[in-house]
């Protein structure tokens, strides 16, 4: 069965039809996590480390992990986004797969992965994105993760539409809006999308998706079934807002 994230990748209008403008309009900066990942391993003795980027998207934090002397495979459920991964760093393998159905060899001293366990909406699917992760994972490896912390993703809701327009160059622009609702501990989310290309109608397009935030509980407790003992849970690396967690287990 294909998960609600690998769904997401190929139709959310982000992550296909608008995949040129991710860069654009996900601007968090690259060099926190990538420190902060590249700090542990290398106190653990693991340089260079071989890292699974599970999740790549564009391949930020794959080419900044590449540039601090590891070794780095790339996954993604998304096609488009993938193969800006592999353009932006041609030294690493690519790997287009469903997280949930990942089958990785257990060779990787860490596996990185931000943001994808938040499409994860159900329980099976949230353990058995895990399992995958934790199953690639050679003997000592660590697994780092980047999620939405459910109290902070709470509060930051208040049903307000945000928008961004970005410019894509031969005159092409897109204009991106987003609005997000709470209920039942998930985040509602309802984009639109119009790009604007001079001389043609604007294209629109909308697309309506799900998050599932996590607790802290609930990160320790799935990290532990999965066979984690040693789990670290602190306040998000390189984001602009307070509603994520850093987790780093082994």
């Amino acid at each position: 069965m294909v998960s609600s994230s690998a769904r997401a990748s190929s139709e959310r209008p982000f992550y296909a039809l608008h995949a040129d403008a991710y860069d654009l309009l996900i601007t968090d900066p690259v060099e926190p996590w990538v420190d902060a990942v590249h700090l542990r391993l290398t106190s653990a003795g693991r340089l260079p480390a071989l890292v699974l980027d599970a999740g790549c998207g564009t391949g930020r934090h794959a080419a900044g992990l590449i540039a601090k002397g590891h070794r780095v495979d790339v996954m993604d459920a998304s096609a488009e986004l993938l193969a800006l991964a592999a353009k932006r760093c041609p030294s690493a393998r690519t790997v287009l797969a469903d997280l949930c159905e990942m089958k990785m060899p257990p060779v990787y001293d860490a596996v990185t992965c931000r943001g994808v366990l938040n499409d994860m909406i159900t329980d099976q699917e949230r353990q058995s994105a895990v399992r995958s992760l934790v199953r690639s994972l050679a003997p000592g490896g660590s697994l780092f993760l980047d999620v939405r912390a459910e109290p902070g993703s709470r509060e930051r809701v208040d049903g307000a539409p945000r928008s961004r327009q970005v410019a894509l160059g031969a005159g092409v622009e897109l204009a991106f809006t987003a609005r997000t609702t709470w209920s039942q501990g998930m985040l509602h989310v309802e984009e639109q999308y119009d790009l604007v290309r001079p001389g043609t109608p604007t294209q629109r397009s909308s697309y309506f998706f799900t998050m599932r935030p996590w607790t802290e509980a609930e990160l320790r407790t799935v990290l532990h079934a999965s066979g984690l003992r040693d789990v670290e849970v602190t306040v998000g690396v390189g984001r602009r807002t307070p509603d994520r967690f850093f987790v780093v287990a082994s």
